[in-house]
């Protein structure tokens, strides 16, 4: 009878027995861990943090009033909720990685072997730099490679190959700069770069020059950007890099990019609401200019006497009741402005310029809605579900917006009523005044309404003009970049571990091949067949 049990005990030992097998695959796997490990540049881990900066409540221009009493500020949202989320989509967008791309050189990588590696020359350690055509970098489609063959300060021979041409292009040696013609008309420059330490004797250096959209998607990979905490306006970037500086340059760039496309978005918006209010206040300065003429033909003509006269005719309460009409009149002239310009279709998904006094409420919610649909255009295309919701939530709140501003018109057009009906039973103790002086006091009023007007846009432009100052950032920078003490990759701990668990299983399958083999094989005859 077979016996059909595993005995582990003997199985062991004869797995042991073939330690011979061990040794030799083991040395194998080790020597091409060292090998790894020589030959595999190392990669640091890059940290930068940045805190977004909330805008304080009670701003007086339209733009600090989107922040402090938009959307967020009514559900009680701060820079860390709803927003920050699209803070940190907008600092991964294409727009600011590929201007953090340019500034940076990240599309252009020189390398030079040293010993087993290959290592990655940049800043003063790169002593040549490549200048190229104008938007040449931004146009290129294929990864371009140059071989250049240094001798010293001289280039003896370049060879540049793509996908681009055909055949590889050389170009014989010479002194730098040295001029290199690609197919197609383009020409790359070499030239010595000053502050470099140029490497003595002869050298190569492989430059590989990569299309940006390619680095941009890489990148995108490599690079996190994120809340450090669910509920916190502070935002982490980390990227793993070869070279110290270049992995602290790209972060530190990427964040000021950040903040010009911020101040860029701000700006527009101060520059919608600039535009607004100079249009209403050259239209006002010319009425009131027209005004003061034709008081002044009015006084001349009719030789009214000084306007003070009048004032001893008029009682206390007319003079208050006055300057609340002439209140009243102003924002239901500016209400007017608001309306129009939001029933122009030119202006659909445009900001609508808060006043005071005119609906803020509802206007800084609708303009909430503009500034996140225009944020998500920045990050993603046409059709996207996030912008087409946004789009219906703007066509809803624009419908919202007009009734609540028509209902604020008819609030007000009641209130003047009342007190125009107020005013028309004062004036009645003034009908005892001649015309012409009537006439006059009718002018000198409508005079006092345009300089109201006039003095409220004004002070609406002064505060356009100070959002616009270059001061404010969207976030401040709290962590500039470092770089990790010790480097992330290759780990010699986890380059060895590997290599024993791969020698390991290599014996192990080398060993069951040879323990198996005899079963497998075909049995020799005994001596009796033989026989």
């Amino acid at each position: 009878m077979n016996d059909e049990n595993v005995h582990i005990g003997a199985l062991l030992s004869r797995y042991l027995a073939q330690w011979r097998c061990y040794v030799p695959i083991g040395a194998v796997c080790l020597v091409a861990a060292i090998v790894f490990l020589l030959m595999t540049p190392r990669q640091y881990e890059f940290i930068a943090r940045m805190q977004l900066i909330e805008q304080k409540d009670g701003m007086a221009s339209e733009m600090k009033m989107l922040k402090s009493t938009g959307l967020g500020g009514l559900l009680g949202g701060m820079a860390g909720g709803m927003n920050a989320d699209n803070e940190v989509l907008l600092v991964k967008s294409r727009r600011c990685m590929a201007e953090a791309i340019r500034a940076v050189g990240y599309q252009v990588e020189m390398r030079r072997w040293q010993g087993l590696k290959r290592v990655l020359l940049y800043g003063d350690s790169q002593p040549l730099d490549v200048t190229f055509p104008p938007s040449y970098l931004d146009t290129l489609s294929e990864t371009l490679k140059l071989t250049i063959e240094m001798d010293g300060t001289r280039v003896s021979r370049v060879k540049a190959k793509s996908k681009l041409f055909a055949d590889d292009v050389e170009v014989a040696g010479s002194a730098l700069p040295c001029r290199i013609g690609l197919p197609g008309g383009d020409t790359l420059v070499l030239s010595a770069r000053p502050s470099a330490a140029v490497p003595a004797g002869s050298y190569t250096l492989h430059v590989r020059i990569t299309p940006l959209q390619k680095v941009y998607e890489d990148l995108s990979d490599d690079l996190f950007v994120g809340l450090e905490e669910t509920v916190s306006d502070i935002i982490l970037l980390s990227v793993d890099d070869e070279s110290k500086q270049r992995g602290r340059d790209l972060l530190n760039a990427l964040m000021e990019a950040f903040n010009r496309q911020s101040m860029s978005t701000k700006i527009k918006e101060a520059g919608l609401n600039s535009r607004f209010v100079r249009q209403k206040l050259d239209t006002v300065s010319r009425e009131l200019s027209q005004l003061e003429v034709e008081i002044e033909a009015y006084q001349k003509q009719h030789n009214v006497p000084d306007p003070t006269l009048y004032a001893k005719a008029a009682v206390t309460g007319r003079q208050e009741v006055e300057a609340l009409v002439l209140e009243m009149e102003a924002r239901l002239k500016m209400l007017d402005y608001v309306i129009d310009y939001l029933k122009n279709p030119a202006n659909r998904y445009a900001s609508v310029p808060a006043l005071e006094g005119v609906g803020e409420e509802a206007v800084a919610v609708y303009n909430q809605l503009v500034l996140e649909r225009r944020r998500l255009l920045m990050v993603s295309e046409a059709g996207n579900p996030a912008l087409v919701r946004t789009e219906e939530q703007l066509d809803e709140q624009q419908k919202m917006l007009a009734e609540a501003l028509a209902a604020t018109r008819s609030s007000l057009r009641a209130s003047l009523d009342e007190f125009l009906k107020k005013n028309r039973s004062l004036d009645a103790q003034l009908d005892v005044l001649p015309t012409i002086e009537r006439q006059y006091i009718e002018m000198k009023r409508q005079q006092k309404l345009k300089e109201t007007m006039y003095l409220f846009l004004m002070q609406k432009l002064q505060e356009n003009i100070l959002v616009s100052s270059p001061d404010e950032q969207a976030a401040r920078v709290i962590d500039a970049a470092y770089c990790s003490a010790k480097p992330v990759f290759p780990k010699k701990s986890v380059t060895l571990l590997v290599a024993m668990l791969v020698a390991f299983i290599l014996s192990v399958g080398v060993i069951t091949v040879r323990l198996l083999r005899p079963h497998t094989a075909c049995p020799h005859p005994s001596p009796s067949e033989k026989s």
